[in-house]
């Protein structure tokens, strides 16, 4: 009897431990996180002003968590690959992805199928943003947006303008400014911006629409002309150069960048990363990094941050994508 009132008390008695056991072994789980290196997959080559965001961010975030972070870069197809790689990692808070605003906001915009959609990752944080820009080489005749615009329309052709990417950020700027103007575009595609901004630097490339740090320095000697800018107002590091806006085209197009991770990662990581993230974008010493950087602008935004960024992208491009037909094949 004596045997059976203590295997009864027993059996009670782990009942009501085991519950808390696995809470406790749950919540030590989350605690520990992360135990091992975390990798960020950025979709493009390394180099350039957005690979340089995310090192930098990289170096922050493994000092703040203790562990190493590193960057896996993967370019190819317009940044299909390296996005479609991260929203596809298991989700365990270990492989996180570089967001790039055409990879969430126009790819599935512009393509029939891709291997993600923009609600399959779990949005951390928005990191920051950059402006784009028209331009034209140092000796072409026009001098103001105005005057290049009439250029355009009075040779009764397409405007050719040097893009990095077809359907990209900046050749739906183009387009968009070409329906409000009265022009068409023809783009003329580079393998990036930077043989783009070379060209026409060297006078063999009549207009480009880029991102102002690709054309910055060309422009500060004088190489190229920097008609307008997509920002709000004008900017302090370019105050000679106006923006579209009050030249009259409703035009404020930014190309923004952040971290995602894959759907289903627990809440609990999403938001130690997230906070984490934000508090190192805060620090005197990021800022400054990226103010090494030309045109990269802090956002330090949350997930509805980037979230509403998504929804503006989609509402903006979309409008041209269906009014210009653009559209890409798998």
């Amino acid at each position: 009897m004596p045997r059976t009132m203590m295997s009864r008390r027993q059996i009670a008695l782990a009942a009501f431990i085991s519950p808390l056991l696995l809470s406790t072994s749950a919540s030590f789980g989350a605690d520990i996180y992360p135990s091992r290196p975390i990798k960020i997959i950025v979709p493009i080559a390394a180099g350039g002003a957005n690979d340089a965001t995310a090192r930098a961010l990289a170096l922050d975030l493994q000092k703040k968590l203790g562990v190493p972070v590193i960057i896996d870069n993967r370019p190819g197809g317009n940044f299909v690959i390296g996005t479609g790689a991260a929203a596809s990692a298991p989700p365990d808070g270990y492989t996180l992805g570089w967001a790039l605003s055409a990879a969430l906001s126009l790819n599935p915009l512009l393509y029939d199928s891709l291997p993600y959609k923009p609600n399959d990752v779990e949005y951390i944080a928005a990191i920051s943003k950059s402006y784009q820009v028209i331009a034209v080489p140092g000796n072409a005749k026009a001098n103001t947006l105005k005057e290049w615009i009439a250029e355009v329309k009075k040779s009764d052709g397409p405007a050719a303008i040097g893009v990095s990417s077809f359907g990209g950020t900046v050749h739906l700027m183009a387009e968009d400014l070409g329906d409000r103007a009265g022009f068409r575009v023809e783009p003329v595609v580079f393998r990036g911006e930077a043989p783009a901004s070379v060209d026409l630097a060297a006078g063999q490339l009549p207009a480009m629409s880029g991102i102002l740090a690709n054309l910055l320095e060309y422009h500060r000697v004088g190489r190229v002309k920097i008609l307008a800018i997509s920002s709000e107002s004008r900017l302090p590091l370019i105050p000679d150069v106006p923006t579209f806006i009050e030249l009259g085209y409703p035009i404020s197009a930014v190309y923004w960048n952040g971290v995602f991770a894959p759907k289903g990662t627990p809440k609990s990581i999403v938001a130690r990363l997230s906070e984490a993230i934000r508090e190192i974008v805060e620090t005197p010493e990021f800022r400054a990094r990226l103010a090494a950087i030309p045109d990269v602008n802090y956002i330090n935004g949350s997930s509805d941050v980037m979230k509403a960024l998504v929804k503006a992208d989609q509402d903006y491009y979309g409008r041209i994508i269906t009014k210009r037909k653009i559209s890409l094949k798998n």
